[in-house]
């Protein structure tokens, strides 16, 4: 193995969520051994090491719970890159002081030397750096960061499943899905808890799921069995009813596959 196929291979073991807090980690520690911002003045190298590591984890996670009700509340899935700019510039202030209180706490004697206004344009300069790096880098082909397998060895069930749900916001995750219908080269994912736009392909998040879970209704739609409660008919063509009163449209062969489910529950067809 050359040292480039190592490398290769450790990147595409580490999930891209991993990486994404890496990156200011490792941010943090480079800042600290410059003496960004004029701290080596005042600053040793420990202090600037706890200082700016400490800071990125604390504004890091800030960003991170906002950019999770951002998904959730806003965008139902993946924010677009403004969005992620958005976050970055709202957190700075925060961020602002939480370095000053940092600051307070390792190095009080620089303080007259600083004030509010300048922590905060540090902490929305770093922002605007990583932000957009940190959303590129989540939106990444999956083949080339999520597994860290032989390409000519199929994805054992587990490892698929992982992978389509490490793709899904946090707040549903572990949730139950309730349907899948592909949009581009994005699937939509409807669960008991929100929705989530995520990029895979959709015969791929069907095989995660695993085939005692639902039926693919159609070529861009696939259902849990939990979640049918019925068919019904829109605009002239035959659809299955959800829970949540979305209808999705049945092919014929979706039909056949739908037959011994539909005996089970009240059809409005």
């Amino acid at each position: 193995m050359t040292i480039t196929e190592f490398f290769r291979q450790d990147s595409m073991a580490l999930p891209r969520r991993h990486a994404a807090l890496l990156l200011p980690v490792v941010t943090g520690i480079a800042l600290a051994i410059v003496g960004a911002f004029g701290t080596y003045v005042g600053m040793s190298l420990l202090t600037r090491l706890l200082h700016f590591v400490t800071g990125a984890l604390l504004i890091t996670a800030l960003v991170i719970a906002v950019t999770a009700l951002v998904r959730r509340y806003l965008f139902s899935g993946a924010e677009p890159l403004w969005a992620a700019i958005g976050v970055a510039v709202a957190v700075a202030p925060i961020g602002g002081w939480i370095v000053h209180q940092l600051l307070w706490l390792l190095a009080p004697r620089v303080l007259p030397f600083v004030t509010y206004r300048d922590l905060a344009l540090q902490v929305l300069s770093i922002n605007l750096f990583l932000g957009p790096l940190i959303w590129a880098i989540r939106r990444m082909p999956a083949e080339a960061t999520d597994l860290a397998i032989d390409p000519a060895q199929p994805a054992s069930p587990p490892d698929i499943c992982c992978s389509f749900r490490s793709k899904l916001p946090f707040a549903v995750r572990n949730a139950a899905v309730l349907s899948l219908s592909a949009e581009d080269h994005y699937v939509r994912v409807r669960t008991d808890r929100g929705e989530a736009l995520i990029l895979i392909n959709l015969a791929d998040a069907v095989a995660a799921l695993g085939p005692e879970t639902g039926v693919r209704i159609h070529r861009s739609h696939w259902v849990a069995h939990a979640a049918i409660r019925g068919l019904a008919r829109q605009s002239g063509r035959l659809g299955v009813r959800l829970d949540h009163d979305l209808v999705l449209p049945v092919s014929r062969a979706g039909q056949k596959l739908l037959r011994n489910q539909v005996d089970r529950v009240p059809s409005d067809a």
